[in-house]
């Protein structure tokens, strides 16, 4: 049985997150980045259980505005 690679998500402040990602998350305005990680991790996490693949691919990039 094959091994997959685990699911890799990034985040970034301001601008598009850099290398090979299944997901990204970019914040735009002022947040520390201990909460972004946070967040992210949260997104990433709800982003993989969304039951469809269709609905995953569209919400693959996502910006947050504070």
């Amino acid at each position: 049985m094959p091994m997959t690679a685990p699911l890799r998500f990034a985040f970034s402040d301001g601008c598009a997150a850099d290398g090979p990602t299944e997901m990204s998350v970019t914040y735009l305005g002022r947040i520390s980045r201990k909460k972004a990680e946070a967040d992210a991790r949260r997104r990433f996490e709800e982003w993989c259980r969304l039951p469809s693949h269709l609905s995953r691919r569209w919400s693959k990039d996502q910006v947050v505005v504070s």
